[in-house]
């Protein structure tokens, strides 16, 4: 069962910010100095919901048994550093609605992010897309669905410090509260299936 701490530990850091208008992550260019600016609720949103996604799908038994023991425990230990770099990414925003990746405290806690979902990338969404679904029950479909939707997020966020050439980060369509629909509509996947597991 999915640790309901963890679960909600940036939901509420995140509703501080969430509560006003949002820019979207996006970059600036001048000269030769490239400033990427980040959305600080639509990080915290994604790391919440790939924690969530994580804790739950390495208690799903056909998920644990595929992974094994020793990728299981190695898969929490990775859980618990994503929760500490999102937790610092929020202290290292402050009050802040976005905030800028060239701030030495903001890189680094985003760095650590995209190193630690990249790992959980290899450990559980690639273990699970790779599982042969059973026919005779929902959970596998449901967590290669939740999978995809993660490397959906896991893909979002990398895009944010992915800065080429003269591209804007920000250029994508937006809901009403700053957060890119298509990573709505990927943490709203993760929920069904969480709360499907009993998360």
């Amino acid at each position: 069962m999915q640790n309901p701490t963890r679960r909600a530990f940036l939901r509420g850091s995140s509703a501080l910010v969430a509560a006003t208008a949002l820019a979207a992550c996006s970059s600036t260019k001048s000269g030769t100095t490239t400033t990427i600016t980040l959305n600080v609720a639509e990080v915290a949103d994604y790391v919440d919901a790939l924690l969530n996604f994580s804790s739950t799908a390495i208690n799903v038994p056909p998920v644990a048994a595929a992974m094994g023991a020793p990728n299981v425990a190695l898969a929490n230990i990775i859980i618990a550093a994503l929760t500490a770099a999102g937790k610092a990414f929020v202290a290292a925003a402050g009050s802040s609605t976005s905030v800028s990746y060239d701030s030495a405290s903001v890189k680094t806690a985003f760095d650590s992010i995209l190193t630690d979902i990249g790992q959980l990338n290899t450990l559980i969404i690639a273990t699970i897309t790779g599982m042969t679904a059973d026919l005779s029950s929902n959970v596998i479909t449901q967590a290669k669905e939740a999978a995809g939707a993660a490397a959906t997020l896991i893909d979002l966020l990398k895009a944010m410090v992915a800065v080429s050439g003269h591209r804007s980060v920000g250029a994508r369509l937006t809901s009403d509260n700053g957060i890119n629909v298509q990573g709505q509509l990927a943490m709203n996947v993760i929920g069904v299936f969480v709360s499907a597991q009993g998360g």
